[in-house]
């Protein structure tokens, strides 16, 4: 399956939620039980949210297209495409788990594997973990995911998430595999627009994370 079914797979649920509001709907009933370091600074808190949720679950595939185009022409597709190819497989092969949830609430699961496997994928190379592909904002987006997928689901995912990790590359040796003609090509205008996305994405949603606030 391609990208394209992606996209296709994801449009399909955003016009569901635009017809029944579905996803909305629970999202309201969530928002005195969101985590103390959430802070909703917009009039419309829901709105927010739900607008977070499918520019999240959008950037998935768009990430994957530029991995694999920047895989592609640094010759190192043959190490990221077993992530490409399990990435796309999240959105069009869902365990059996995952299909018990629809429409967005499905999508964010969904998305929450693909991204979290590439940002393992990231921070266990020394070239790529300190680089401006690993922006604190999307770890950050990454831990609302969390949150809004839900306990102890989301803490399964990230443990089998590190499992996958191991069984596709050969560790401590990745870590140590020089990956610079791959983050060059990160800087090219094809990254650009999903690194700002990336950046952005909380902020343009009034969404922020308080994390000494947690602490308290």
């Amino acid at each position: 399956m391609s990208l394209e079914a992606v996209y296709g797979i994801i449009n399909q649920a955003k016009a569901s939620e635009l017809k029944t509001k579905h996803y909305a709907n629970w999202l309201v009933n969530q928002l005195e039980s969101l985590h103390r370091v959430i802070s909703l600074k917009g009039s419309e808190p829901v709105a927010d949210l739900s607008q977070f949720v499918i520019e999240y679950i959008e950037l998935a595939p768009r990430i994957i297209e530029c991995v694999a185009d920047c895989a592609a022409t640094s010759r190192t597709h043959k190490l990221f495409k077993p992530f490409i190819d399990l990435s796309i497989n999240y959105f069009v092969h869902p365990s059996v788990l995952v299909l018990r949830h629809t429409g967005l609430d499905g999508l964010l699961i969904r998305a929450y594997q693909s991204h979290r496997l590439i940002e393992e994928l990231y921070e266990n190379n020394h070239s790529l973990r300190n680089s401006p592909i690993c922006e604190l904002q999307a770890t950050q987006a990454n831990l609302l995911a969390h949150h809004l997928v839900g306990e102890p689901f989301s803490n399964e995912i990230d443990q089998a998430i590190q499992v996958t990790l191991r069984q596709l590359v050969s560790m401590p040796d990745y870590y140590h595999l020089d990956l610079n003609k791959y983050l060059e090509l990160t800087n090219d205008c094809r990254w650009q627009p999903v690194n700002d996305a990336w950046i952005h994405l909380l902020e343009n949603h009034g969404i922020h994370l308080n994390f000494m606030q947690g602490a308290c």
